[in-house]
């Protein structure tokens, strides 16, 4: 006769079958007829979820709320070790630069699943930014590629690379919309315009998770941080956020429910508070707009200790009192600390329901089932040397890399490097520099990084005498300057947005030659170039690069890529005008936009960038100047290659919602193509704008089709262009 204990593990031993079995192994047929269909799939998973959950202890409950750190670069404790064994552990951050070796996260892993009493799987996340050993450009630089494809493209190798190791949770992509290049995390993002932070955050979210999450090369994304960090005060980015509710949910807010919307796994919250109430504790935006609202069935997880950061914010009175707030609020994990331990606590005193925990468990629990972390927990075939660095992902790099570089000056063509050179002095700062891989370097190391000077010697025709000294036989000055990767990243704001002092005086040092300067900016954050300008013929964008950054600059200085980049962020003429963007809501005094002493328009807009070639915009059409309420305009222009070399023209679509019932932006971009035309080609380029597109949120915050006058553009940047008009009419 079974007693009680006994029963309790049979049915532990249906569950945890269920759970490995409900699915096939990737790569697997499945052709039995009553196969699971996505409706009772996901209804399986569920109660394989539920009937887990029933055998679980209030411990082991909370256990799952909780991830670990380990501390640098040691080997996790025998304090964590022992609570893994316990079962109450449910994930571990690995904040170090190498990540586990595969050994060891699998020795980890089987004390979770062979020797703790219900056998979950830990989640294994790592700072996955824009590569993994393999390292792409900064995310603000691949956003500049205005090529969403490539920059999933780039995801899809960073989810390969660190799956190959072990990792199982990235915490990216940020989607902060940000628009004070003083702030150090702008460098993570992809700018300051909502719509594209959408676009390239739902790219990351499927080159990380792809069609079949649970593959062998894939990882869950992290949306984050939610929601308004971008806006903290002064650029400084723990900081407070004032930000109004109609700002919030047309500003900060659809990236995040564009990137809910491509199946992202997973959000994280902000450090910032929004309006006084933290962002770790912000029930409306969690609760009520993330997972009611946008549906979103995933978990949350804070950030670094900022459920400890309720208390210094001053909301909480203790840590029990902070780990009720942030679980209330919709926080289903705790990253780093163990306040949720507490949660033991406020269960008792009544200001936590046991729902509101077996509902973060159960999230919890979803996303290591759609992982496939129960049938597949450990890593079983290493094939990183295959994969790390191969020539396949360099590949990949070196293309994004040299298609993010933006070309803001080009004085008497002095790009691309003629077949008439015969020497080139690559000089400055960092002509040699290898840490050029961003704030976020993963697990890249800077002996594999391609330096802008090898790069360009190494490309070079046999014909071209590259050295690191200005002789003079010179033809040409390459100066390699900029921001160094602590100038920017988490915490590492800056008032002085100008390239350092020293390396100035460096490039007026230069003028004395008489010879052509190329100036190659490697930044991570828009810079007011306004003191350098008049000190270089041309000006390159290099960006912080990866691991092909010498690669990519020689394709881009000899013309083998011809640079298409643009801007996703202004470069301001002085810090003083910041914030300064181009999607900026009317005043009553349109004219009235700048300062006694400056302009207020930017020294280089937003969509701005140059290439070898030359574009010309014509012939636009607008299908009708009326449309119903619920109608499409096509509209389109011709675009003709004028220059004498191939290239590619990103072309923008802007429209100005002219009356409304609130005040609306001065320009909003609503679509791009990106284009190739040979030499004197010309094509004509087309839109279809939806009315839906141009929809406003009324008092309650829900879309509404507003009658009236729009202005549109077909532009190649946001302060040009050819401009009509149309009309919505009841």
């Amino acid at each position: 006769m079974l007693n009680n204990r006994n029963i309790q593990f049979v049915i532990l031993a249906i569950t945890i079958l269920g759970l490995s079995s409900c699915k096939p192994q990737s790569g697997e047929k499945n052709e039995d007829k009553f196969a699971l269909t996505p409706l009772n799939y996901a209804h399986k998973i569920s109660a394989k979820i539920d009937s887990l959950l029933t055998l679980m202890t209030l411990e082991e409950k909370l256990g799952q709320l909780s991830q670990l750190n380990n501390a640098g670069d040691k080997h996790i404790d025998s304090v964590t070790i022992n609570a893994i064994r316990k079962g109450e552990v449910g994930s571990l951050l690995i904040n170090r630069r190498n990540f586990y070796s595969i050994e060891e996260r699998n020795f980890y892993q089987k004390l979770a699943v062979e020797e703790s009493r219900l056998g979950i799987p830990i989640i294994f996340g790592h700072d996955v930014i824009h590569g993994f050993r393999t390292i792409f450009p900064t995310s603000l630089a691949q956003s500049c590629t205005w090529s969403p494809d490539l920059v999933e493209k780039g995801a899809e190798v960073a989810a390969r690379e660190a799956a190959a190791q072990g990792v199982d949770w990235a915490f990216a992509p940020m989607v902060d919309v940000a628009r004070d290049p003083r702030w150090g995390r702008i460098a993570e993002g992809y700018g300051e315009d909502s719509y594209l932070n959408a676009i390239f955050g739902a790219a990351v979210v499927q080159g990380y998770q792809g069609a079949d999450m649970s593959a062998t090369d894939r990882v869950a994304a992290c949306m984050k941080h939610y929601v308004g960090y971008g806006a903290a005060v002064g650029g400084r980015g723990k900081q407070f956020t004032d930000i109004s509710k109609r700002t919030l949910h047309e500003v900060y807010l659809p990236p995040f429910k564009a990137g809910v919307e491509q199946g992202a796994l997973t959000v994280m919250t902000a450090f910032n508070d929004i309006n006084g109430t933290p962002a770790t504790a912000y029930t409306y935006g969690i609760r009520e707009v993330l997972k009611k609202e946008y549906g979103f069935k995933g978990f949350v997880v804070s950030d670094w200790d900022a459920v400890k950061h309720l208390l210094w914010h001053g909301i909480a009175a203790d840590t029990t009192d902070a780990a009720q707030l942030a679980l209330n609020a919709g926080v289903d994990m705790e990253m780093k600390t163990i306040f949720y331990k507490k949660l033991k606590e406020a269960l008792a005193e009544g200001t936590v329901a046991i729902e509101t925990i077996d509902d973060a468990v159960r999230r919890i629990l979803y996303v290591k089932y759609k992982l496939g972390l129960f049938n597949r927990p450990y890593v079983k075939k290493d094939n990183t040397k295959e994969l790390f660095l191969s020539a396949a992902h360099r590949k990949e790099a070196r293309e994004m890399a040299a298609a993010s570089m933006v070309l803001l000056q080009n004085n008497n063509n002095v790009l691309p490097v003629t077949a008439t050179t015969k020497s080139i002095a690559v000089v400055g700062a960092f002509a040699n520099e290898r840490d050029v891989m961003g704030w976020w370097k993963s697990t890249g190391k800077f002996e594999d990084v391609i330096t802008a000077f090898d790069g360009i010697k190494s490309n070079a025709s046999n014909k071209v005498a590259v050295t690191d000294k200005i002789m003079a036989d010179t033809d040409i000055i390459i100066a390699c300057l900029g921001e160094p990767s602590h100038y920017f990243g988490e915490s590492r704001h800056r008032a002085d947005i100008t390239i350092p002092a020293e390396q100035v005086e460096f490039l007026k040092s230069l003028q004395k030659h008489n010879k052509p300067i190329v100036l190659v900016v490697f930044n991570g954050r828009p810079l007011d170039l306004s003191n350098v300008t008049e000190l270089a013929q041309s000006i390159l964008i290099a960006w912080h690069p990866g691991s092909e950054t010498g690669n990519a600059l020689a394709d881009v200085l000899f013309g083998y890529h011809n640079p298409y980049a643009k801007l996703t962020a202004s470069f301001p003429r002085s810090v003083g005008q910041v914030p300064v963007y181009y999607s900026r809501r009317n005043s009553g005094n349109p004219n009235g936009n700048k300062y006694v002493d400056l302009s207020g328009e930017p020294l280089f807009p937003f969509g701005f960038g140059l290439s070898y070639t030359t574009f010309e915009y014509s012939a636009l059409e607008i299908e009708k100047n009326k449309i119903p309420v619920n109608g499409t305009l096509k509209l389109s222009a011709i675009i003709t290659n004028t220059g004498d070399k191939d290239g590619y023209e990103v072309v923008q679509l802007y429209v100005r919602d002219l009356v409304g019932s609130t005040t609306r932006p001065v320009k909003e971009l609503k679509g791009f193509q990106k284009i190739r035309l040979k030499s004197g080609e010309s094509k004509r380029v087309s839109f279809t704008l939806s009315t839906k597109e141009l929809a406003v949120l009324n008092k309650n915050f829900e879309p509404v089709i507003e009658p009236g006058g729009f202005h549109v553009w077909i532009a190649s940047n946001s302060t040009e262009g050819l401009q009509g008009e149309f009309e919505i009419v009841e």
